[in-house]
């Protein structure tokens, strides 16, 4: 286990994950204004993926979240960008509200959003930042060319799940029906209904929500209800 208030002033230690070891050093030596920094190593054990800086409020959530950033991190890095794209980032992950209103990006090139309780921030220079409501902050800079949008993305849902409210645990999504199509398109001749043009009609929906729930409905008024049933059951009051 992690102990990084008990970690004297320029001290190190290591962290094993499931994935690779992240090492750890601690940097000040006046309590409370100290910070860490901590090297995430890629899947390859050698290069380094991720640099994370952690303040003493951040202590609590730095074992959950070193462990999360080790799984996103790309089996091999290099010192460049990454490749990701902010708004792909965004559109994403799995911790958003929808798009109805599109992505708006900054003049810095940053993508940010929110959910209840915390919000986040990625720059296109790897830098991702997510913050509670009540200052706790996650952050580090994600090094290398082989962080895609999925990673990045990935990495941002691991920081706002330790961050966010309750009810923000539980985001949920529901499908846009395929509507009318032909049959052929889909490698399949007829069934269902019909119409003119020798078209079918699907009204299914898909349910899918933040923490990994998924379901299948025949209509998205199903997949809606299913939904709002699946967050009513998963919010603990």
């Amino acid at each position: 286990m992690l102990r990084l208030a008990e970690l004297a002033p320029g001290a190190r230690t290591a962290h094993a994950t499931g994935r690779a070891t992240v090492t750890v050093k601690k940097y000040g030596a006046v309590s409370g204004r100290e910070f860490v920094r901590a090297a995430v190593r890629a899947q390859d054990g050698r290069s380094r993926a991720a640099l994370v800086t952690l303040r003493p409020a951040a202590y609590p959530h730095a074992e959950a979240w070193l462990d999360g950033l080790a799984r996103c991190a790309p089996a091999t890095a290099d010192y460049r960008n990454p490749s990701a794209s902010p708004e792909s980032v965004r559109l994403l992950a799995e911790m958003t509200r929808t798009h109805a209103n599109g992505v708006p990006r900054q003049s810095d090139g940053s993508v940010g959003w929110s959910v209840p309780g915390a919000s986040a921030r990625v720059w296109p220079d790897g830098r991702l930042t997510v913050r509670s409501e009540g200052g706790v902050e996650l952050s580090a800079r994600l090094e290398g060319a082989e962080w895609d949008s999925w990673g990045v993305a990935a990495a941002a849902d691991v920081a706002l799940r330790l961050l966010c409210a309750p009810e923000a645990r539980h985001i949920t999504r529901t499908s846009e029906p395929s509507a009318w199509y032909r049959p052929l398109d889909r490698g399949h001749v007829g069934g269902g209904r019909e119409r003119k043009g020798n078209q079918s009609y699907d009204g299914s929906s898909t349910a899918r929500c933040s923490c990994g729930w998924r379901g299948a409905y025949p209509s998205r008024l199903a997949a809606l209800a299913m939904a709002a049933e699946h967050r009513k059951n998963s919010v603990v009051v």
